[in-house]
């Protein structure tokens, strides 16, 4: 008899637990597949944000410092490093600025150009310029940046090339705006921009076109 009770009992016990172990099991799937939907939609929802800011800055036009988006941790959006510029002549002005800020521009080469070489002797058609005096004059230079671009934006770049070619110092220009050319080649080498092609072939036309400025203007920054 008490064989036939402990046996009961134990039956009883091994189905409990087997009961226990199946509400146990049955919760951990839920509550797993609650946190596995948890998180999903904590992902989908990030991608609908990451997405919603791309589609925003497809929509719009900027340009970008590929050197920074290389170096950019994970966690941060590359979007914040987006410069977005509503009109061309804004544009124009911050990789203009951008040249200067990044060291692309190389003003005593530019000294160099423009005083004929390394010789100190005075040539025919060339500026003897002492690039450590500039500075000097500089500083009391009045020179109007937003103005000078706003200009550059109504000049017909054909008509400017053409004035550069008539010049009396036509061949010093020329050397100095192969120079220049050169700094802009490596600015485009570093950013990438965004917007359509026609703004984009005015944009670097207008930037080209800068460096018909007088040379000291070129050898300083703008800022």
């Amino acid at each position: 008899m008490f064989k036939s009770v402990g046996s009961t009992i134990f039956t009883i016990v091994i189905i409990l637990l087997l009961i226990y172990l199946i509400i146990w099991t049955v919760r951990f799937i839920i509550n797993s597949k609650k946190k596995q939907d948890a998180e999903t939609d904590v992902e989908a929802k990030a991608k609908q944000r990451s997405m919603k800011h791309r589609t925003i800055a497809c929509s719009k036009n900027y340009w970008y410092n590929q050197r920074e988006v290389e170096d950019c941790p994970p966690e941060q959006p590359v979007e914040q490093l987006y410069h977005y510029f509503d009109s061309e002549q804004e544009c124009i002005k911050a990789l203009i600025l951008e040249m200067y800020d990044c060291a692309l521009v190389r003003s005593e080469e530019l000294a160099r150009i423009a005083r004929g070489g390394d010789e100190p002797e005075e040539k025919p058609g060339k500026i003897i310029i002492d690039p450590y005096a500039v500075d000097a004059e500089y500083d009391e230079f009045e020179y109007d940046f937003d103005q000078a671009v706003e200009e550059l934006m109504e000049t017909d770049e054909e008509e400017l090339a053409e004035e550069a070619k008539q010049a009396d110092d036509a061949e010093l220009r020329a050397e100095i705006y192969d120079c220049w050319a050169k700094y802009v080649m490596q600015l485009y080498d570093m950013i990438r921009l965004n917007c359509n092609e026609e703004m984009k072939i005015r944009i670097r036309s207008k930037i080209m076109s800068y460096g018909h400025k007088d040379v000291k203007i070129l050898m300083h920054s703008p800022e």
